[in-house]
């Protein structure tokens, strides 16, 4: 079980940080944070494989099936409580709600989108994050692994194993 002690691996090179993800991943650290001043396929792509999908997409569909089922349950409520009799059409005409049921629900889907994505990503950091360092912004890649405090060796060796230029092992207080 990891705790809050992190080892931060500052790397030069892609490969190198791919290679220390891989390596950390074999050993059974899972638990891993990158860092990269751009955004890297290949860097996603090692960190994400055999992880679950994000659980956005269910916000946005609870969002969408509220938005349709309160859109049509609003009209047929007006309809009914405010009656509007036209050329003998029924009261509750649905082909006639669909216009509203259409906006309500990608109003509201895209709003549990983004609301969503914002709980699931931990956006805003209030705190701030807890390996990211100034030069991962400048070029070099960060890799953080959190673990327990008698790993801490052994991860370390595993990234100067791979090629990281510098570790540094942050040790909760």
């Amino acid at each position: 079980m990891a705790g809050d002690n992190l080892v931060i691996g500052h790397f030069e090179h892609l490969d190198d940080t791919l290679k220390s993800i891989d390596t950390l991943r074999e050993q059974g650290f899972d638990e891993l944070e990158i860092f990269s001043a751009f955004p890297n396929h290949d860097l996603e792509d090692v960190i994400y494989r055999g992880k679950k999908r994000s659980p956005v997409r269910r916000c946005t569909l609870l969002g969408g099936l509220t938005g349709v089922s309160l859109a049509f349950l609003m009209t047929c409520w007006m309809s009914i409580d405010y009656p509007v009799r036209v050329s003998a059409k029924p009261l509750i005409s649905i082909p006639a709600f669909i216009v509203i049921g259409f906006e309500c629900t990608i109003l509201l889907g895209a709003i549990s989108t983004l609301l969503g994505m914002f709980h699931f990503s931990k956006i805003p950091w209030l705190f701030g994050m807890p390996g990211h360092r100034p030069n991962f912004t400048e070029g070099t890649f960060g890799v953080t692994a959190r673990i327990s405090k008698e790993q801490a060796d052994l991860v370390s060796q595993l990234m100067k194993g791979c090629g990281a230029e510098k570790v540094e092992v942050q040790y909760a207080r």
